[in-house]
């Protein structure tokens, strides 16, 4: 009886490995069918990447083509001036500082009218009343009133602005110690003008630049596939209070402003195929 179980067990524990090993066999089957399958769609993937876009290459950044940056610039002498003047008065009692300013800004306004400037053309920016103290150990003091008035406008007639300058600071019916001059901007006032050319000469450096990398890698360049642009930017040339100080400090009987020539530029992105 012994004899029999000892049979029955060792013939179902062969059994039960059999079926095992032809469990792992099966499994190793398909897995060597999985893999081969990947090899296969892989190398099917590898040659339809091959085929996509055959003209073009991966160049930089994950960009297809050659990109690249044009840029034209142009010195062009300006034709405007745009002026920030400022008037300020202190006085005790702020009434009068009011007034003073009041008056002193009548005489501006009389003055910019008779240089040929366009009413339209002034406006106030700012108008301030802030008291003054006088500070001492003991704590502070009121001393009076500083009333500021702040105007700006455009002039044309630049190679006047010197002139300008003098009639509003110290000739008959000036403002005199209450002007203060701000600012004095040259610019363009219509710099779209010179877009077309700026352009043109924006993208001719693009193509060049371009032309230039395909020679360097070998490649012959195909037509553009991306084109941006940035407007022109107008560089304006700004002369301040201080710099206007020393020239009235010279000996000159008259201030002179120059107003020198200005930067007009224009910038393209482009990007290029590549024809193999």
């Amino acid at each position: 009886m012994i004899k029999i179980f000892k049979f029955l067990f060792i013939s179902i524990f062969i059994f039960t490995m059999a079926i095992s090993c032809n469990d792992n066999d099966q499994a190793n089957i398909e897995s060597n069918k999985s893999d081969q399958k990947n090899i296969s769609n892989l190398n099917e993937s590898n040659e339809n990447i091959s085929k996509v876009q055959p003209n073009t290459q991966i160049i930089n950044n994950g960009q297809i083509g050659i990109w690249v940056y044009g840029q034209s610039k142009i010195m062009i002498a300006p034709d405007i001036v745009e002026m920030s003047i400022g008037i300020e008065s202190t006085n005790k009692i702020v009434s009068e500082s009011v007034k003073t300013v009041s008056i002193d800004h009548e005489k501006l306004i009389s003055i910019l009218l008779n240089k040929g400037i366009q009413e339209n053309e002034i406006k106030t920016t700012g108008y301030t009343i802030n008291p003054q103290y006088k500070y001492t150990k003991d704590g502070s003091e009121l001393t009076g009133y500083k009333v500021s008035h702040y105007s700006s406008f455009t002039y044309r007639e630049i190679d006047k602005i010197g002139d300008l300058i003098d009639t509003i600071s110290y000739g008959p019916k000036s403002i005199g110690d209450n002007l203060r001059i701000n600012s004095i901007n040259f610019s363009i006032e219509n710099p779209k003008i010179f877009e077309s050319k700026l352009r043109g000469n924006a993208i001719t450096d693009a193509k060049n630049k371009a032309n230039e990398i395909a020679q360097f890698a070998n490649v012959i360049l195909g037509p553009p596939v991306y084109i941006s642009e940035n407007s022109p930017t107008n560089f304006t040339k700004q002369i301040s209070e201080s710099d206007i100080g020393i020239a009235r400090m010279s000996v000159a009987p008259s201030t002179e402003i120059s107003s020198g020539q200005l930067t007009l530029s224009f910038n393209v992105n482009m990007g290029f195929s590549i024809v193999k």
